[in-house]
């Protein structure tokens, strides 16, 4: 059996399932690489234009809201007719235009400044919504339907929980390994400079995913275009899936509720949470890259340590605990009680890069005990979120029809930011008004009502759907497309 085969625990190595990895560990790292090389600063940088200048993020704040608000609404309106589109002409074709609204989004940001017009800023987070309602749920859905023709021995899942989790761990690597770069290339050469590197790489992503992200022959044999009738078809199906039973209706809510809080904390607290405490981008990325060291392997051995849990039994438990979760939240809050973030004075402590003037880690002497039990929180709470995400994927890999599959992927996200959209609005008034252990108390109360309604769902049985089973395709007569019984549910977000 090859290197690959091994390191990924296939039982059998075929030519399928060594191509889909070979993706995974060649191609993914170098999306990820970047599309992550700015997102220290990235978030910070715009704050600080609207805001007036360099270091004034939090004056910023109340627009980039407005901002978040418009990208969120884009992405919601568009997030679920695209998934359907590309359960109609491909994953590869969306993710390609993905990628060129994401190259436009860092060209226009290179160019933003304190006078800037605020309408080119709402243009730049127009594109965002519009790459990022194309991008989501679109590399699952190819990777799941791909996946169930290379493996089809594969009936207990546990092959591809590993998978999984071993295919985190290397994107988890790709992300680490680039946040230091990408913040000494900031200083070196100036932020702008680095949005513009991204937007030509975004170019080039584009194109190579065409040449690389295919699909197998049956997966493209079973996708025929379906008149436009059939296309809405498919979106009211999507629709009505999270209505035709109990546990799919309050499990999946429940995991977007749960999801909508971290869309919160991704877009409007995890930046400006960040730079209180670390000052820099160089600060910030390392906090950042020491972080990703533990979570890199607790991706990797989540996949593996997942097997030995009941999903019915352990997702809601793992829910509470995981980053972005109830208790996450909760301990955050009381670290900025009991030490408040207070910049001004602060001594920081630097490590150069041997014979250079260039800072490789920065952190604020006066804030050392706080940063180490966010970390310790991160790391702790990093572990169960892998464990939660496997095993919600497990448990719901025979429950959605591979006929609309992209379309429930991107349903699920759109669900997740229509929750979101009044949370930044209430959360953005209570950063500005009452503070951050305000605002993190509400997150944790929102992730904690999710689980709940998750815990609810798991209390009614797993339906059994009409169709085959994935170990057991069989062909919907009506479009086309290979019926594989249903899956979910994952979020592409950066939580840390």
């Amino acid at each position: 059996m090859g290197r690959i085969a091994s390191f990924y625990g296939f039982s059998e190595d075929n030519e399928r399932i060594l191509r889909i990895a070979k993706i995974i560990v060649g191609f993914v790292p170098i999306v990820v690489a970047f599309t992550t090389m700015s997102s220290t600063f990235y978030m910070i940088f715009v704050a600080d234009a609207l805001g007036g200048g360099e270091g004034r993020f939090l004056e910023g704040l109340g627009l980039i809201g407005v901002l978040v608000i418009i990208q969120l609404g884009f992405q919601t309106l568009l997030d679920y007719p695209t998934g359907a589109v590309g359960d109609w002409i491909g994953q590869r074709w969306i993710i390609c235009s993905a990628f060129v609204c994401y190259a436009a989004t860092f060209f226009l940001t290179s160019f933003l400044t304190p006078t800037t017009p605020f309408t080119i800023f709402v243009l730049v987070y127009v594109f965002w919504g519009i790459a990022a309602s194309q991008e989501s749920g679109a590399w699952m859905a190819w990777f799941d339907n791909n996946y169930r023709v290379a493996m089809p021995t594969d009936s207990d899942r546990k092959e591809y929980g590993v998978f999984l989790g071993r295919s985190g761990m290397i994107i988890q690597i790709a992300a680490t390994a680039i946040l230091i770069p990408g913040s000494i290339l900031a200083v070196v050469f100036g932020r702008q400079w680095v949005f513009q590197l991204e937007g030509i790489a975004c170019v080039f992503i584009a194109f190579l995913t065409l040449r690389f992200v295919q699909d197998f022959p049956e997966v493209s044999e079973a996708r025929k275009r379906p008149t436009m009738s059939e296309y809405t078809d498919l979106l009211k199906s999507g629709v009505g899936f999270l209505f035709t039973d109990p546990f799919v209706k309050w499990f999946i809510i429940g995991g977007t509720l749960v999801t909508s809080v971290i869309i919160v904390w991704g877009n409007l607290i995890l930046f400006p949470f960040y730079f209180l405490y670390l000052i820099t981008d160089v600060g910030v990325a390392s906090f950042r890259t020491i972080l990703f060291f533990p979570s890199v392997f607790t991706e990797e051995r989540s996949g593996i340590w997942s097997r030995r849990f009941d999903p019915q039994k352990w997702i809601p438990r793992f829910r509470l605990l995981q980053t972005c979760g109830f208790l996450f939240f909760l301990i955050l809050a009381i670290v900025m009680i009991i030490y408040p973030p207070i910049s001004e004075g602060a001594t920081i402590i630097e490590i150069l890069l041997p014979f250079t003037d260039i800072i490789i880690l920065e952190i604020p002497q006066r804030f050392l005990l706080p940063i180490v039990f966010l970390l310790c929180t991160f790391i702790f709470t990093g572990l169960f979120g892998g464990f939660s995400n496997i095993l919600t994927q497990r448990l719901l890999l025979d429950v959605i029809p591979n006929r609309i599959r992209n379309s429930v992927y991107s349903l699920m996200p759109t669900v997740s930011m229509i929750l979101a959209l009044p949370q930044i609005v209430v959360i953005g008034f209570t950063i500005q008004n009452l503070g951050f252990p305000v605002s993190l108390m509400i997150c944790a109360l929102l992730s904690l009502i999710g689980v709940l309604m998750i815990r609810k769902g798991l209390s009614y049985p797993i339906p059994v759907p009409e169709e085959e089973t994935w170990g057991a395709p069989m062909v919907d007569e009506t479009i086309g497309f290979e019926v594989v019984p249903e899956t979910e549910f994952d979020d592409d977000l950066d939580m840390i």
